[in-house]
């Protein structure tokens, strides 16, 4: 039923995606405590090539679940932002939605710029 449907919804704003945001953010620091004992091994010990591998294969992972929270907190803080409307109207909530949009297709589009090391900046496409 679509009444329901547009309940659930209703839900996942207002309950269920603050909720998220605060795991995210939980999560989000774990990850980089966890890089940062990972970098610390790759300081501070000496490893073969196989450890090496390993180390970068670890971080690699890392990284990328780290993106994807850091990406969903993105989208999560502006539906915080929407959840500061004691009542949103038609313009906040069309105002909301535009600026998810926007964030979407950054993403689509988004590519990195090697800050300091501009010789590798053609091993990211």
């Amino acid at each position: 039923m679509e009444i329901i449907q547009s309940l659930k919804a209703v839900r996942d704003v207002y309950i269920n995606y603050p909720k998220r945001l605060e795991l995210n953010q939980e999560e989000l620091k774990k990850i980089d405590s966890e890089i940062q004992d990972i970098l610390h091994v790759i300081e501070l010990t000496s490893f073969n090539a196989s450890d090496g591998y390993k180390w970068a294969k670890e971080l690699q992972r890392l990284r990328k679940s780290r993106r994807m929270l850091k990406d969903e907190l993105e989208q999560l803080e502006k539906i915080k932002d929407f959840l500061n409307f004691p009542k949103p109207t038609e313009k906040v909530i069309n105002k909301t939605i535009g600026e998810l949009r926007t964030i979407e297709s950054r993403k689509e589009n988004r590519t990195y710029h090697m800050r300091m090391r501009k010789d590798l900046q053609e091993l990211i496409k």
